[in-house]
């Protein structure tokens, strides 16, 4: 098999392999579960950017569309916003475990399970509400305004994986991460949740030319998710998995022709003045008509 052709195949496995075991090794020297999963992120990040420029999928995600400080305005933010939430998400969770207490009495996490299965049937709980969370972002018109913006993106690469409003972060942060908290879902479990899901955040948006294999049933990344990406939107309502495709073949919304490859061109179409600077896409939601209509002129010219 020819070098880059196992590269391709390889590439995502390996590294995802290579995070679980750092982190499991990181915990057993006493460093926080929190900690290790920042760790693994931190730098895993300079290694996909890296990749980008050795194995491209698209030469040409990899020039600038005037977007690079935008994007990267959004990663310290979106990091920011979750830390100040996540106090918030917290008491909504003891919240919702009072009331599931005393209506059906209490649920406890399988904590007796072996480790392997309870991390998947983390991802799997974790998984089901940002589905629905994802796909009401599509299909609520108001909510689309909010999720629009990171659509909005002309080219499909690793900065542009946290490009997402504030009101997208607590509609889906609330959905996505709630529930886990809820059901007592333990540190180390957790953590190892949010490793596979920040590894297959990073391929998710990479530009970087690798095939999937049997895991195209497993995660949503590479292809699936550049289809999520194209400027059509009976194109674009598919694939809403966060980190995995599970949801997505369950409720058939799974999306990957056989016969072509995902679309160069990205974007929303009809939507070509929306704005490109960070403060101006914050405030986009609530001059959604207008940038259409400045679409509209633009187009008719």
């Amino acid at each position: 098999m020819p070098v880059r052709k196992l590269t391709r195949l390889c590439i995502f496995p390996a590294m995802l392999i290579a995070a679980v075991g750092v982190t499991a090794a990181a915990m057993e020297m006493g460093i926080s579960p929190a900690g290790a999963v920042f760790g693994i992120y931190l730098v895993m990040m300079p290694m996909v950017a890296f990749l980008e420029r050795q194995l491209p999928y698209r030469r040409e995600w990899n020039q600038g569309h005037d977007d690079r400080l935008t994007d990267a305005l959004y990663l310290p933010t979106t990091w920011g916003l979750g830390a100040l939430l996540s106090p918030a998400f917290a008491a909504v969770a003891v919240g919702i475990e009072g009331v599931l207490s005393r209506n059906v009495g209490a649920v406890s996490w399988p904590e007796h399970w072996p480790l392997v299965f309870q991390v998947v049937l983390a991802c799997a709980v974790a998984e089901f509400f940002d589905y629905w969370a994802h796909r009401a972002m599509h299909q609520v018109p108001w909510l689309w305004r909010f999720h629009s913006i990171h659509h909005s993106a002309h080219r499909v690469y690793w900065l542009n994986a946290t490009r997402s409003h504030p009101g997208e972060l607590l509609v889906r942060g609330l959905l996505g991460g709630v529930p886990l908290a809820a059901l007592g879902v333990s540190e180390v479990v957790f953590a190892y949740t949010m490793v596979l899901g920040r590894v297959a955040g990073l391929f998710q948006h990479a530009n970087i030319d690798f095939r999937l294999g049997i895991f195209g049933w497993i995660f949503s990344i590479g292809n699936l998710h550049r289809w999520h990406h194209s400027r059509i939107r009976t194109e674009a309502d598919k694939n809403y998995g966060n980190s995995f495709i599970v949801w997505d073949a369950v409720f058939g919304t799974r999306f990957l022709p056989p016969d072509r490859e995902p679309p160069a061109e990205v974007g929303i179409d009809g939507l070509e003045e929306f704005p490109t600077r960070y403060a101006a896409q914050v405030l986009a939601p609530f001059r959604y008509r207008e940038f259409e209509a400045q679409s509209r002129r633009s187009t008719d010219l």
